[in-house]
């Protein structure tokens, strides 16, 4: 209820509504001036019949009284009233943003492929910034890769979109030179945060495997430089290692592994050598841990707790909304004043109408439920049964998650992969939980996969897998999406067969596992949608494959040229981002050079 000291804070949005008020008045003026010409216009034993109907409705007292007061308050309603959710001094105090430039590096070196960490030490990293940000409270971000050589990918901004394009194409295939060049990265981090002018706070955060055994005694010591003058410049170093200490071999892209002497080599997490850097840079370091401590441990604990260019906010005031108890009131006035049965005598209860009005739409709710429910059971119904045009129609019709999850796996059915991947992402977007939302992910995976987008396929793999770490259908189906993305970018101008796997043609049989058990996503599969079923299509698909590499083989060897030049062609007219960023950095690098080391504008 609304007291009377809250009515002293009362507010009107637009306060010249209130000159609605005035309507009935007008009015009366108008009809007062009808009836003057009326009086004029006729004898007076005549007037009865010349005035009969001419002042409307709202002829007698209490109808007028009525009027008067309806109008007053759709005048009310109009004007907006508002009382203000936020009374007191201490609710509405501005939430200060941590205003601070936060360079992110990232190691994107050879030995970040290493798979020590699940699911590797890149990708591993690349989530833990997606964690991040989330927690951020206004600081301006900006990336920075290295390897051989560094490169700023990203220049400082509040863009956290930007940010997740740019780590897509955070590769190790962005630079030529092998190798983890700590140094040059740092000082390209200084001079990036530095370029922004005095007064600017700022912090470096370094997200690394550490492999310091792999460092030469120049390069380790060009590091430990590079991160003092960090500190000297006022620029703390975080550090996050990636990594485990009993470490992992390197992956080659020919499919062995990096080897020394005869010998695989092992690149191991080297938490001595971090931690020193850190304690050089005047910052900290932690190991990459589950569920989000360490995080806590960098920014809650450190980042934040940096001084920044903090500002107060205007406070965002926040409002109750008064109009809809101005409308129902004058409704009924306006019901009594113009209801056309109170003109014949009778006194209908207007209360009672909209009693009954308000019972039968409530009673028709439950109805509209059965309906939506026996519209997913016919759903269902039509997709087990193969009619998937049908099926499709009647998920149309509906509204949510499942609805959403049916359409697609209808739509999946009939090989219209677009529309299935557009319903599979509107069902990860409604998901109410992470099942759910694995559930939908997984879906548009193999989706992807189907649709020939192994890199797409691949993420959402891997964000199953950081929804369900153990789901293993994911898993299996992630290592054969890495393997035809190897494949493609070994033989890019041969069309690929799919090779013989654990797992499922076109990335796994979805709610199936690898030996062909049941995974049941929810209880109740009417209510939730079917499930993309995948293993009907194997043999075809297989078939289908081994006739088009038979074709494209014996194409290759006829003297017409036609077939490998149309697949040049398409090399040349695919949109390849990531070498686009990397001559980019190249330029970058060489401008550098002939700036005599300063960093020119990005």
């Amino acid at each position: 209820m609304i007291g009377p000291g809250e009515l002293s804070q009362l507010d009107w949005r637009n306060p010249w509504w209130l000159a609605l008020a005035l309507q009935p008045w007008l009015t009366g003026w108008l009809l007062r001036a009808r009836r003057d010409k009326i009086y004029r216009y006729a004898d007076a034993h005549l007037l009865p019949w010349a005035m009969r109907g001419s002042l409307g409705a709202t002829s007698g007292k209490w109808r007028n009284l009525a009027s008067m007061l309806a109008w007053l308050l759709l005048a009310c309603a109009a004007a907006g009233p508002r009382l203000p959710l936020l009374t007191t001094p201490e609710q509405q105090a501005a939430i200060p943003r941590h205003e601070i430039n936060l360079m992110i590096v990232l190691d994107v070196s050879p030995s970040m492929l290493a798979e020590d960490v699940s699911p590797q030490r890149l990708q591993r990293a690349k989530l833990e910034l997606l964690d991040l940000l989330p927690r951020l409270r206004g600081e301006r971000i900006g990336l920075i890769v290295f390897s051989g050589n560094a490169g700023l990918l990203m220049p400082l901004s509040r863009d956290e979109a930007a940010l997740r394009y740019y780590l897509t194409l955070a590769e190790p295939r962005l630079f030529e030179v092998p190798g983890s060049n700590v140094g040059a990265a740092l000082d390209l981090a200084r001079q990036s945060l530095l370029a922004q002018g005095a007064g600017q706070h700022g912090t470096v955060l370094l997200l690394t495997d550490g492999d310091s055994s792999a460092l030469s005694a120049p390069m380790l010591s060009a590091a430990r430089t590079a991160a003092g003058k960090l500190q000297q410049a006022g620029l703390p170093l975080y550090v996050m290692g990636i990594g485990t200490r009993a470490g992992a071999t390197i992956p080659q892209t020919d499919g062995g592994v990096l080897e020394h002497d005869g010998a695989a080599t092992v690149s191991r997490l080297d938490e001595t050598y971090l931690t020193a850097l850190a304690r050089v840079g005047g910052g900290k370091y932690t190991g990459v841990q589950d569920g989000g401590s360490d995080w806590n441990a960098l920014y809650d604990n450190g980042i934040l707790t940096l001084p920044g260019n903090r500002h107060t906010a205007e406070p965002a005031q926040a409002w109750q909304e008064l109009y809809a108890w101005c409308l129902l009131p004058a409704w009924l006035l306006l019901l009594y004043v113009y209801f056309p049965l109170n003109r014949l005598g009778s006194r209908p209860d207007i209360a009672g109408w909209l009693l009954a009005g308000m019972l039968g739409y409530s009673a028709g709710m439950p109805t509209a439920h059965a309906d939506d429910t026996g519209t997913a059971r016919a759903a269902y119904t039509a997709y087990r049964s193969g009619n998937y045009v049908e099926a499709q129609a009647l998920y149309a019709s509906m509204q949510g998650y499942a609805a959403a999850m049916g359409s697609g796996a209808t739509a999946y059915r009939r090989q219209n992969y677009a529309e299935a991947i557009r319903q599979f992402t509107t069902a990860m977007l409604s998901a109410h939980s992470p099942a759910q939302c694995a559930d939908a992910l997984y879906n548009l995976g193999n989706s992807y996969f189907a649709a020939g987008s192994f890199g797409t396929a691949a993420d959402a793999y891997q964000g199953v897998l950081k929804l369900r770490p153990r789901d293993t259908n994911a898993a299996a189906n992630l290592a054969l999406t890495a393997g035809q993305l190897a494949a493609v970018r070994k033989h890019y101008a041969t069309i690929i067969g799919i090779p013989g796997h654990r797992g499922h043609q076109v990335g796994g049989e979805l709610g199936q596992a690898i030996d062909n058990q049941r995974v049941t996503m929810d209880n109740d599969k009417e209510q939730t949608g079917p499930e993309v079923d995948l293993s009907s299509r194997q043999n075809t698909e297989q078939a289908r494959l081994r006739s088009q590499v038979a074709a494209a083989s014996a194409k290759q060897h006829e003297p017409d040229r036609a077939y490998p030049a149309a697949l040049k062609k398409l090399e040349l007219t695919a949109d390849r981002p990531a070498q686009v960023q990397k001559e980019l950095l190249k330029l970058d690098a060489a401008d550098s050079n002939a700036g005599n080391g300063e960093l020119l504008p990005w």
